[in-house]
């Protein structure tokens, strides 16, 4: 997301947070993480993700939700496998669910849930003490509030995309993409984050940049980014790895086979050839 972007939907989740008490986060259709608030994890759910055992419990329990959501586009109330109330709620444009916003994390105050969270943990936390600490600090909420929230939830989602959906002109789409790509050739920028940011299906943003442009999104990214990759190495000193980093490349291997199978030769050929031209 770009920087105001980002602001804006951080100002979103922290005021959802702050009527719901639950904290609030913005998921991309592989289920990453994109934003949250707050940004820390609760102490009993960060306690559960210090092993790797209890992280990787936690991301198939949420993935489950995400795929149930996926499959059945409308707000989803659970119980994760350690027995914290989640909620996952879709973005849905035009019938395609391009994100997901997801709620939690609560007991209902029932007897023995509590106690019921240090049980189902015990096998991954030996610390009783710490465990007992992190499941006491344990949000407790009753059942109508979750409920509650859970259509305040619906409500924010649907805010989401319709915001986004009016902003965005889809005669226009194409050119959206093309500016933001000229713009954040840097970032890590995939087909599916371009979806969120913009709330088009798949289908939408590829045929529509391919109708307009000729190419593919990722041809034009990679174009854009080779560019400015020749740009820096004729008139910069920075290393083959530091010009990979600024147009977007965490491999310098992976770059170098792109820049040689676009230009004929290495990028440190090319800036020996420019080098002696000039």
């Amino acid at each position: 997301m770009v920087q105001d972007d980002r602001l804006e939907m951080i100002s979103l989740l922290r005021e959802l947070h702050n009527i719901s008490g639950f904290r609030i986060s913005i998921h991309d259709v592989k289920f990453n993480e994109i934003e949250a608030y707050p940004k820390e994890l609760s102490p009993y759910c960060a306690l559960i993700q210090s092993c790797a055992q209890g992280r990787q419990k936690c991301i198939e329990n949420d993935q489950r939700a995400f795929e149930q959501v996926s499959s059945n586009p409308e707000v989803y109330l659970y119980k994760c496998c350690f027995g914290l109330y989640e909620a996952v709620a879709p973005l849905n444009v035009l019938g395609n669910v391009v994100g997901y916003l997801m709620m939690g994390q609560s007991i209902d105050g029932s007897p023995g849930s509590r106690e019921q969270l240090i049980e189902n943990a015990r096998q991954l936390i030996s610390d009783e003490k710490l465990l007992a600490a992190a499941a006491k600090s344990v949000r407790v909420c009753s059942k109508d509030k979750i409920l509650s929230c859970m259509k305040i939830l619906d409500v924010c989602a649907q805010y989401i995309t319709l915001s986004n959906r009016f902003q965005i002109n889809k005669s226009h789409i194409s050119d959206k993409i093309r500016e933001y790509l000229d713009n954040n050739f840097h970032e890590n920028i995939t087909i599916d984050n371009l979806c969120l940011k913009f709330f088009c299906s798949r289908t939408s943003i590829m045929t529509s940049f391919k109708a307009n442009y000729g190419v593919g999104i990722i041809e034009y990214l990679t174009h854009v980014r080779i560019q400015k990759a020749k740009q820096l190495l004729i008139s910069t000193s920075k290393s083959v790895k530091e010009i990979a980093e600024t147009c977007g490349y965490s491999d310098q291997n992976y770059f170098s086979k792109v820049f040689l199978k676009r230009c004929g030769m290495t990028p440190t050929a090319f800036r020996k050839q420019k080098t002696i031209l000039r």
